[in-house]
């Protein structure tokens, strides 16, 4: 149904109360505090990501490569789901492979 030309200052009034309520309303902040996984709950996420079978080992070897954020306390590493998304979303360099950075004269 179309409004009438008559319709439309009742019709921007109701609009105007009903933002100006809006934008009175309190707002819930909520901060959500990223829990670290260990390495076996890293492998479980990264293979709900990637549709496929990630193991502990290769965990470790993305790490060693740096291929996957992480942070250290000791020994332990710990990985956040913010970090490890972050990683995947931004672009990363093209590698030079070593033949291509290599002249033959």
């Amino acid at each position: 149904m179309e409004p009438t030309f008559e319709q439309l200052p009742a019709m921007v009034a109701e609009l105007s109360r009903k933002f100006d309520a809006f934008l009175q309303r309190p707002e819930k902040v909520e901060v959500a505090v990223a829990a670290p996984m260990g390495v076996a709950p890293c492998a479980a996420f990264l293979s709900d990501i990637e549709g496929r079978e990630v193991t502990v080992g290769a965990v470790y070897n993305r790490v060693h490569k740096g291929r996957l954020p992480y942070r250290k306390n000791g020994a332990r590493l710990y990985f956040l789901r913010e970090d490890i998304l972050e990683f995947i979303r931004t672009p990363k360099k093209p590698r030079v492979q070593f033949l291509d950075a290599v002249k033959f004269y």
